[in-house]
């Protein structure tokens, strides 16, 4: 059997080394409280929202939640982290959602969506785009609020959906804003 040769381990060892901050944050050390602390801020919250909501009927709308939450508390002083990009975004999103189910639960368009995959998935990719739009003219980029539209159209627009959305979207933000002095960047 071959065994590597002493100039061979000092070298495989710089590799390691090498790609080991790439695997962890050099900040890590330094940081492990915080890290843990807003790691457990962000599942506290998510899990508040799914306890008091019954939002696992809307699997889209869960995942703009949770990357909501991501945005909060992984990236807290980014502008995307903001309450006017978080709650101005999901407004746009509910907005944009609700009228493209509105247009396509009319009886005649309804038939014809119903018949069609590719008209469906059509008028999915509008409602995102749609949705980016108004997030735009309005100032209140929040990528996960698209996620949010989608989920109003392919999951099934509901009042329940809508306030988990309009309500998880202030409760996050004003979370954000109590304990603002308290989170870091963590990117």
């Amino acid at each position: 059997m071959h065994r590597p040769s002493q100039h061979h381990k000092g070298r495989l060892l710089v590799r390691i080394r090498r790609v080991t901050p790439a695997l962890f944050d050099p900040r890590l050390a330094g940081r492990g409280r915080t890290y843990a602390f807003q790691s457990l801020l962000a599942t506290l919250s998510l899990l508040v929202i799914l306890v008091v909501t019954d939002v696992f009927l809307n699997v889209a709308i869960v995942v703009a939640m949770a990357s909501t939450v991501f945005i909060i508390f992984v990236v807290p002083d980014s502008v995307a982290a903001t309450p006017r990009k978080v709650i101005g975004g999901h407004l746009a999103g509910v907005a944009a959602g609700s009228l493209v189910a509105a247009i396509i639960g009319i009886p005649e368009i309804a038939s014809a969506v119903e018949s069609s995959g590719a008209l469906f998935s059509a008028i999915a990719a509008l409602t995102v785009g749609f949705s980016v739009a108004l997030m735009v003219v309005t100032n209140a980029e929040h990528p996960p609020a698209a996620g949010a539209a989608l989920g109003l159209v392919v999951e099934g627009w509901s009042w329940s959906a809508i306030g988990v959305i309009i309500i998880g979207a202030i409760a996050l933000s004003a979370i954000r804003i109590a304990l603002r002095p308290r989170l870091i960047n963590l990117l």
